[in-house]
Parts: C-alpha cells; sequence; structure tokens
C-alpha cells in the first residue's frame, strides 16, 4: 500500500511541476510588402470629347488616336468632328500626361445654310 502511496503522490506531483508554463507565442502576421512603383514619366495624351462618339484625330501623326496614346513630346495638330457640330482643330502642346476636354458646339440652322 505504501508503494501505491507513494506512487500516486508522484505522479500528482509531477503534474504540478514549479516550471513555470510556457505560454504559445502568437504566430506573426506578414506583413505584405508594398512596392510603390515610380512616378510614371509617360507623355500621353486623353481627348475627352462631346459628343461622346465624335471623332478624334491627331493630324501631324501616323498611328490612330486612342485614348492614352503615348507620344513624344512636342506640338500636336488635333481635329475634333462630328455631322452637324463645329470642328474642333487646335496646336496642342504636350509634355506630360495631358487630358483635353472639348465640347463641340452644334452648327445652328442659319450656319448650316452658308
Amino acid at each position: 500500500m505504501k508503494k501505491l502511496s507513494t506512487l500516486v503522490a508522484i505522479v500528482m506531483l509531477s503534474g504540478c511541476s514549479s516550471s513555470p508554463e510556457v505560454e504559445p507565442q502568437p504566430t506573426p502576421i506578414e506583413q505584405p510588402i508594398v512596392v510603390e512603383e515610380p512616378q510614371s514619366n509617360t507623355i500621353s495624351l486623353t481627348v475627352l470629347a462631346s459628343p461622346d462618339d465624335a471623332r478624334i484625330r491627331i493630324m501631324n501623326i501616323k498611328p490612330k488616336y486612342e485614348a492614352g496614346i503615348e507620344l513624344d513630346e512636342g506640338k500636336y495638330d488635333i481635329e475634333v468632328t462630328k455631322d452637324g457640330y463645329l470642328t474642333y482643330r487646335r496646336w496642342v502642346t504636350v509634355d506630360k500626361k495631358t487630358i483635353l476636354t472639348i465640347e463641340l458646339d452644334k452648327i445652328e440652322a442659319s450656319q448650316s445654310a452658308l
């Protein structure tokens, strides 16, 4: 019996060890690395025309105009046309990202007779 009570005491005391409990360490949350892209030095042209279906052309280059067209620094002959509206045609200097807003004026009945 003495052996049994000694065994029970050992088992009970082993559960009550004096070593400090080790708390689980939180798993570090990995932060995404944000890589900032250098500011774009792209020279481009976007023409916002009203009416929306107006025809936009750059008269002094061969490539067909598309929104955000990349260009060399310089002067460009911009033409915006639409039947029933006065034509817009101007030289525009493009030396950075450029957005040009053009609103065409309707041709009045008295102007169309000329």
